[in-house]
Order: C-alpha cells, then sequence, then structure tokens
C-alpha cells in the first residue's frame, strides 16, 4: 500500500510537470561557437525540465536529448567562425565594431530567412503544439523578433555579452553613463567630467550607428517572413519580454536595471562537465610549479601573429621553466620551430577543466567574455592580450581590478612579456585579487543556470505583459521628462517676469509718492 501511495504521488507530480511544460523555439543565426555555448546549456537545461525545445541554431547537438530538437540546421551556410579569423582582421573590426556588428554580424544573418532551410519552416511552422515562447540572440539581427509575429508568440532575447547600449531603448532600462562605463566605451571607471562626456557621446553615438544601419531589417523581416504588415523593426524590440544577460555586477559594475533584464553571467560554466584526457591529467598532475594556460579563444590562433613575435613569446616561456605552458594552436605545423621543452600544443582544450585544476597559476587569454569568467569563476589571474570588441574593456576591467595585467597586442615582445608573467605568477595580489572576485561571482542566492531559468518560466507563466517597463511606450523627450523640465522653467521664467513686473510697479508708485512729496515740501 505504501509503494503504491508513493507511485501514484510520482505520478501526480509527473502529471503536473508535463501540463506546466512549455513549447520553446531558439534562434541563434550567428555561427559564433563561444555565443552558443551559453545558449546551448540554457536549452538543454530547459528541456531536462520538461520544456519541449526547438533549436534553429548552426551546431546541432551531438547527442540525442528527450525533448530537444534541432529543428533547422544552418550548419555549412556561412563560413566558419572557428579559428577563422586573423589577429589582423580582428584589429580591422574594432576599427568600426558597430558598423561591422550591425551589418557583417546583422543585415548578413538576416539574409539567411530567405534560404530554403528557413523558408520551409517559415512557410509550415509546427503548431501542435503551439510554441510559447521565442528565444533570440539579439546581437546584430532584431529581424529575428518577427518571428514573434509570424508565430504569435511572446519574445525573449538573450544576449551573450554585456548588455548593449541598444539594448536599454528597446527594455525601458535606465541609461547610466553617468557613473557606469557602457558597452561601447572601452576605459573600465567613469571618473572625470571628461569621462562622463566620453562615455555618453561614444555609446549614444554607437546606438544611432547601429539602428541606422539595422534599419532595412524591416523590409527583410517583411519580405522573408511573408509579413507585409510586420511593425518597423524599432517598434517590434519594444514588444520584447524578456532580457537575458550575460553580465554580473561584479564584473561590468553596478546599475540599475528593470526586472525584465536579467544577469546570468558566467551561465556556462557551473554547468561545465568537460574532462581531462588522461594524458593532459597526467601532464597537469605533474607540473608542481604551476602552469600557464595560452589561448586566443575559438576564433583566432596565436599561429596568425607575426613569427617574429611568436618567437618572442617563445623566448619568454622558457624562462620560466621549470613552470609548464599549456598553449592552444589549432595547427601547430604552422608554428615557427624552437617551441621550448616546457611548452605543450594542443589543438582543442577542455577549458573549464583545465581552469579549475590546481596548478593552474596564469590564463593567458585575448579576453573573450566567456573565457574570462571561466577565469574568474575558479581564481585565476590573467595575462590580457585584447583584439576587438568587448575583449579589450573586459581586459581594461581586470586591470583596474587587479586581477590581470594588459599587453598590447602590438607591443608582444619578450620583454613586456617578461614583465607580465613574473608580476601575475610571483605577485600574491594578482591571485588574491582573483580570489576575491571569483567568491564575489559566485555568490548568489540561485544558479545563473537556475535564475535563467526561473524568469523565462516566469513569463510563461505570468504573461508577456508581466515584467516589461511602462518606460517602452513614452517618446524619448516624455522618458527624460524635457515636457516637465520645460514647464518647470516656464513656470520659474514667468514667476520671474511677475516678480520683475510686480517690482517695478512697487518702484513706480513708491518714485511718484517721493515726487509728490518733493512738490509739497517746496
Amino acid at each position: 500500500m505504501k509503494h503504491q501511495k508513493a507511485l501514484f504521488c510520482v505520478l501526480v507530480a509527473l502529471f503536473i510537470h508535463a501540463n506546466d511544460a512549455s513549447r520553446i523555439l531558439g534562434i541563434f543565426p550567428y555561427n559564433g561557437k563561444s555565443h552558443f555555448r551559453m545558449f546551448d546549456v540554457l536549452f538543454k537545461e530547459l528541456a531536462k525540465r520538461g520544456h519541449q525545445v526547438d533549436v534553429i541554431s548552426h551546431f546541432p547537438s551531438k547527442t540525442p536529448l528527450a525533448n530537444y530538437t534541432d529543428i533547422v540546421d544552418l550548419n555549412g551556410t556561412l563560413r566558419t567562425m572557428v579559428n577563422g579569423l586573423t589577429t589582423d582582421y580582428g584589429k580591422y573590426i574594432e576599427r568600426s565594431i558597430t558598423y561591422f556588428v550591425a551589418t557583417t554580424f546583422g543585415n548578413d544573418l538576416c539574409d539567411l530567412m530567405r534560404h530554403e532551410r528557413m523558408q520551409k519552416f517559415i512557410k509550415n511552422p509546427p503548431n501542435d503544439p503551439p510554441y510559447d515562447l521565442i528565444i533570440v540572440e539579439y546581437f546584430g539581427s532584431p529581424c529575428y523578433i518577427g518571428f514573434g509575429q509570424l508565430l504569435n508568440a511572446p519574445v525573449a532575447i538573450i544576449i551573450s555579452s554585456m548588455q548593449m547600449s541598444f539594448i536599454d531603448d528597446m527594455m525601458g532600462n535606465p541609461t547610466s553613463y553617468a557613473f557606469l562605463s557602457g558597452f561601447n566605451n572601452n576605459n573600465a571607471v567613469v571618473n572625470t567630467f571628461f569621462d562622463r562626456l566620453w562615455n555618453f557621446f561614444i555609446n549614444y553615438k554607437s546606438t544611432w550607428i547601429f539602428q541606422h544601419y539595422t534599419a532595412e531589417q524591416t523590409d527583410m523581416a517583411k519580405q522573408y517572413l511573408g509579413l507585409p504588415n510586420l511593425p518597423d523593426i524599432r517598434e517590434l524590440e519594444k514588444t520584447v519580454s524578456l532580457a537575458i544577460v550575460n553580465s554580473h555586477y561584479s564584473y561590468y559594475g553596478i546599475r540599475p536595471v528593470t526586472p525584465a533584464v536579467i544577469e546570468v553571467g558566467g551561465l556556462h560554466v557551473g554547468a561545465d562537465k568537460s574532462k581531462l584526457s588522461p594524458k593532459l591529467k597526467e601532464w597537469l598532475d605533474m607540473a608542481s610549479h604551476g602552469v600557464v594556460y595560452f589561448s586566443l579563444g575559438s576564433l583566432m590562433n596565436i599561429e596568425t601573429l607575426p613569427t617574429e613575435t611568436i618567437l618572442q613569446i617563445y623566448a619568454s616561456f622558457a624562462k620560466i621553466s621549470p613552470v609548464k605552458v599549456l598553449l592552444k594552436s589549432a595547427n601547430a605545423t604552422k608554428l615557427p620551430p624552437g617551441l621550448p621543452n616546457n611548452v605543450l600544443t594542443l589543438p582543442w582544450i577542455p577549458q573549464v577543466a583545465v581552469l579549475k585544476h590546481p596548478n593552474m597559476r596564469v590564463f593567458v587569454t585575448h579576453g573573450g567574455l566567456m573565457g574570462t569568467q571561466e577565469a574568474i569563476y575558479y581564481g585565476v589571474p590573467m595575462i590580457g592580450m585584447p583584439v576587438f570588441a568587448d575583449q579589450i574593456k573586459n581586459i581594461n576591467i581586470l586591470v583596474e581590478k587587479n586581477v590581470a595585467v594588459l599587453i598590447d597586442i602590438d607591443d608582444i615582445t619578450e620583454h613586456t612579456m617578461d614583465v607580465a608573467l613574473n608580476a601575475v605568477l610571483y605577485n600574491p595580489r594578482y591571485r588574491e585579487s582573483a580570489k576575491t572576485m571569483s567568491k564575489m561571482f559566485r555568490d548568489r542566492p540561485m544558479t545563473a543556470l537556475d535564475t535563467a531559468v526561473y524568469w523565462i518560466e516566469y513569463v510563461l507563466r505570468n504573461g508577456p505583459d508581466s515584467l516589461r517597463s511602462a518606460a517602452v511606450k513614452l517618446p524619448w523627450w516624455k522618458l527624460h521628462l524635457l515636457d516637465v523640465f520645460v514647464f518647470l522653467f516656464a513656470c520659474f521664467t514667468f514667476a520671474i517676469y511677475l516678480l520683475i513686473v510686480l517690482l517695478n510697479v512697487v518702484l513706480a508708485s513708491f518714485h511718484k509718492k517721493v515726487v509728490r512729496t518733493e512738490k509739497k515740501l517746496k
């Protein structure tokens, strides 16, 4: 009888859970593998919790998972980004980063909607059951928010970086340029008047550039989605119900956010279950003097640096022996000869597993957000060689917090490497600062992954308007109270005018009395 009751309770729980489950569509048109790591973790967790998950991406799941379907596989539709950028091209992008986000990583990605795989889905979307929520990567292609109109479902956005300046407008989020360095400002802090002036200028300029170049996405979405009456892309943005952002106040600083903007920085780290190969584990375990890990991420490779620069790096690495160096190199045959004996090269490295190894001492990185979050999570100090985009800002912030040392990508020499390595390896303040930041980064009421799932399910339970700020409905001049200030200024001006008129009347009356008195005296 006892077992029958237990079985009944389990069945009831499963029934309730099944009825709470929703159908969710994820759309990820950008083919950046580092971005997708975050999204992949979140969507597989939603599937594990019983939601029916469909995904449109360039990275189909390698292993089957219940409730998870790669409904449109975009793999092969774009040139691969993995190990696909040279450092020189990265520096070229940095010159006009917002333009590239809006066009190459924006408008060009909207063109994917005309691909036959996408058109097949658009013209015959599944509707049994219909979608309850659509989650779109918001990078440079807000056109995909239009899928909410196509499928008659609310839309949430997910961002694999710090909140971009143009997100504030669409989410009704207060700007904080008086004290918080915005996404497009590479400086770590805002202190002086000129800091605030630059912070305001560069972020508003970038917002204008982004909105100007993505304006054509309205017509693209109308054409490809077959919705001639689709609202303007800027109006579509204001229908977004939730923004999940890969940031945390311990990293980028404290700022006010609306309840619809959810910070989940490092969401992917705790869920990473990657393991070391037996050979790599043995190599790390034997590194009793410590390990320096060098990686320029999934986009760039050390091989794209000038040969002379690589030789300078070799010379510096040789000096720190018996400290070992683990070097990510997609194709070690392209490296110049002379690799020091204390260096091991591998084409692929389970980064999280390496960073949490107890012998890890220093992470030499390009400053990508995913990698720096992983190092912060495990308290590993860094040497940063940023090239473009948020990499520069990330490293500048970590330098400000005494967690990293900066080396200019155009000034990598044996000397600069020596100075940086000696500082981070042997000055305890960097490791102490990294441990302090790690403690703050990990100290949360619930994990980043649980936080993201909770607020997604909150919107599913309570409706698309449950977190939306009334600010999104206001024109900019009302939002910034310009009408109120104009009214108050007019009232103040009118009051001053009345005071002057009254004073003139009083003075005139007084003058008349004086004149009459003088006449009587005469």
